[in-house]
């Protein structure tokens, strides 16, 4: 008998507990995200789903780019469910969904958005009046009158509202940014309202756009948050404390300073 079976036999056999301690963890269940169907640049670029499977995938964009990160921050891997807003809540009812951002309660009627925990925003976000760059500027809801308003299909802009209510101005829907701007370039609209944000990141990279201008009047400021359903595996605290982190560490200026 050899030193190493001497040893072998002599040695006491490890309790259970060490031996269950050495064993692979399962592994975290995904992070599944809701996304709203229909966004253009930068916030996200659809793509038709692979695979075989019927919808759009979420494709780059600042979207995706944030909730990466949050999942990363959670040690979960991210997978996104992209669907029209009619199917959302039926999603949720389902029980198929773990976290929605980019949303606000505000979009949402109270019995919607009491099917989730709100922790504190992530981002801010501005709308404001596009105007055509060599005509006057407009500074006041008053400027609008006898215009017609270039909006995005499915938005709701309640500071619009009374003008288009009492037929001092026409709202004029797209199906997206990029389509809000090609109209008013056309002549179809007078003005448009759009994200600050998307406007930046369009005029960058169309020459065309620079025939346009922001105007100082702002539509809309609102707070964007990740929305947790009741359900999920992620708890409210361990969401709240990811985000907390990805804030202190700037995460969210980053992606977006790569989209100004």
């Amino acid at each position: 008998m050899d030193l190493t079976d001497l040893l072998r036999r002599s040695l006491p056999a490890p309790p259970l507990m060490t031996l269950l301690a050495a064993l692979p963890l399962h592994a975290a269940p995904p992070l599944r995200f809701l996304v709203v169907d229909g966004h253009g640049m930068p916030l996200a670029q659809a793509r038709a789903a692979s695979g075989g499977q019927r919808g759009a995938a979420l494709g780059p964009g600042i979207i995706k780019e944030w909730q990466d990160a949050l999942a990363a921050e959670l040690g979960r891997t991210p997978v996104s469910l992209v669907l029209p807003r009619k199917r959302q809540d039926q999603a949720v009812a389902r029980r198929q969904v773990d976290l929605r951002c980019f949303v606000s309660p505000e979009w949402l009627s109270a019995d919607a958005a009491a099917d989730y925990d709100w922790p504190p925003p992530f981002m801010d976000v501005e709308e404001r009046v596009v105007g055509n760059a060599g005509a006057a500027p407009v500074h006041t809801m008053a400027d609008l009158d006898g215009k017609r308003i270039g909006t995005v299909h499915g938005y709701q802009y309640r500071k619009l509202a009374p003008l288009s209510d009492a037929g001092r101005a026409r709202r004029d829907d797209a199906p997206s940014g990029a389509a809000l701007l090609a109209k008013q370039l056309a002549g179809r609209t007078d003005v448009s309202v759009m994200r600050t944000l998307d406007f930046h990141y369009l005029q960058r990279r169309d020459p065309r756009l620079a025939r346009l201008a922001l105007a100082p009047l702002v539509i809309s400021r609102f707070s964007l948050y990740c929305a947790r359903t009741r359900y999920s595996s992620v708890t409210l605290d361990q969401l709240q404390l990811a985000q907390q982190r990805l804030l202190q560490a700037g995460i969210p200026d980053k992606i977006l300073q790569s989209y100004r």
